[in-house]
């Protein structure tokens, strides 16, 4: 297979995550929240929840205020997904090298639209098949780019009260009600979900 050229940021700076984030969405969900017992799922959530206020910089770099598929990639890597040609990141002395599918919402959705033994595509309508761990992407003005990228944290309640949560870079959330977020960008929001397979890659 030929080997994507990886997009190389050189010098990225070290932003603190208040910068990073803004304000931060830290839900405090009323009733049960499920989460999952699947171990893969677990150790996805675990490391959402340890970064989603406290970047990985180290290890993933700082992409400022647009760094929700950074963050969103990295908690794949924690659930068992292996780089690949098309989705990979890594470092080179003070340069952070990343596909564009690993950083860019509408390159994620792309990659996967392109490999579907990773994930299905779910309209908002589908919203009710969507699972703990799955992706979440937002196009805030109905252009048909993907603006922003999350993933499942929790669910609470069950048929029409299910609520999903939200867990994300830019800004910084866990657990946060998706109709907040919907409703801080207002009615030409449209939702889309990647509902994913095993471990993946």
């Amino acid at each position: 297979m030929q080997k994507l050229r990886l997009l190389t940021l050189v010098s990225i700076a070290v932003i603190a995550a208040s910068s990073l984030t803004g304000c931060v969405h830290e839900g405090t969900p009323t009733g049960k929240v499920f989460r999952s017992s699947a171990k893969n799922i677990t150790a996805q959530l675990a490391y959402a929840k340890q970064h989603f206020k406290s970047p990985n910089t180290s290890d993933f770099g700082n992409l400022g205020g647009r760094d929700c598929v950074n963050f969103v990639s990295q908690t794949l890597l924690a659930r068992g997904w292996k780089m690949t040609d098309g989705w990979a990141h890594d470092t080179n002395g003070s340069a952070q090298n990343y596909s564009r599918a690993w950083i860019s919402s509408t390159g994620l959705h792309d990659y996967l639209l392109g490999h579907k033994e990773l994930a299905t595509e779910l309209d908002w309508a589908k919203r009710d098949e969507v699972a703990v761990g799955d992706i979440v992407q937002f196009d805030w003005d109905a252009s048909g780019d993907r603006d922003h990228t999350a993933i499942v944290s929790g669910i609470v309640g069950v048929g029409a009260e299910r609520q999903l949560l939200l867990a994300s870079h830019s800004p910084a959330a866990f657990d946060w009600p998706i109709e907040e977020a919907i409703a801080e960008h207002g009615s030409p929001t449209k939702v889309y979900f990647w509902h994913l397979y095993s471990a993946g890659a």
